[in-house]
Formats: C-alpha cells, structure tokens, sequence
C-alpha cells in the first residue's frame, strides 16, 4: 500500500503505524478481497497497539 493511498489519519502517523496498517490490509485483501471488509480488518488490527490521538495514531500506553 502506497503511503498516498492511507487514509489521513494515517499519512499523520508515524511509519511504524503506516507500516503496520499496510502490513494488516495487504493481509487482509488476500483473505477477504478489496473492499470495506479488508479495511475494517486492517483497523482492527492496528486497534490492537495503537489508538487514535484526535488525528493520528499512536501507540497504546500499557494499562
């Protein structure tokens, strides 16, 4: 996935956050196919590290 094709809140994010998203969509896309399906996968996964600070994301503090 190209870094322009991320969502914005994504092209705020670190490359580590980019890195992962794309990682989990591409992932994503194979089992599932393009679509809204890939994507809600894509963000679930990133929801696991990482959560959205009012416009970017960054990694979730441990608790």
């Amino acid at each position: 996935m190209n870094r322009f094709e991320l969502p914005q809140t994504l092209r705020r994010s670190s490359k580590e956050v980019q890195t992962a998203f794309a990682t989990a969509h591409d992932s994503a896309v194979r089992r599932f196919g393009e679509g809204d399906e890939a994507q809600r996968a894509a963000y679930g996964v990133l929801k696991e590290s990482y959560e959205l600070a009012t416009d970017h994301w960054v990694p979730k503090q441990p608790e």
